[in-house]
């Protein structure tokens, strides 16, 4: 293990004061090829992603491979609670696995029974990514009361 001194793993890749700097950082983190990189490759990024972050990489890691090992923990894991995301509601998912239910939309529109189907489907999908990108800083909490009063949803 060496000691790193002058570099961030956390720190912007791109420069996020300019457009390109941000369109870059966009497709970093929504790259639809991370969805088929394997589990195991993915817990080994979160790890080298935590080392870089108490200060110490493995001996011979270049740069680059740390920016890559970023890009997939990004892509994976949640950055609020740290846990490792639901492939589905993943937001390199969403190219993907939009087109996929916007093509079954567009192909079985011919009864009423499909379209409420792809429709549910399509509402189901978003829910999903919402609910996974979610801010998982701030517990979800079940009571609804407003004022003493209870509110049911």
């Amino acid at each position: 293990m060496i000691r790193l001194t002058n570099f961030s793993i956390d720190a912007p890749r791109w420069d996020q004061n300019t457009f390109l700097g941000r369109l870059k950082h966009f497709f970093n983190i929504t790259d639809p090829r991370t969805v088929l990189v394997s589990e195991h490759e993915l817990d080994r990024a979160k790890a080298l992603v935590e080392s870089c972050r108490a200060g110490l990489v493995p001996t011979g890691t270049s740069q680059e491979q740390l920016f890559y090992a970023k890009k997939l923990y990004d892509s994976a894991f949640h950055p609020d609670s740290g846990e490792k995301m639901n492939l589905i509601g993943r937001m390199s998912f969403q190219v993907p696995g939009g087109m996929a239910i916007t093509g079954f939309m567009l192909q079985f529109y011919r009864t009423v029974p499909a379209v409420v189907f792809w429709q549910w489907v399509n509402q189901s999908f978003n829910a999903l990514v919402n609910y996974t990108n979610r801010n998982a800083a701030c517990p979800i909490s079940l009571n609804h009361s407003h004022h003493g009063k209870t509110t049911f949803l």
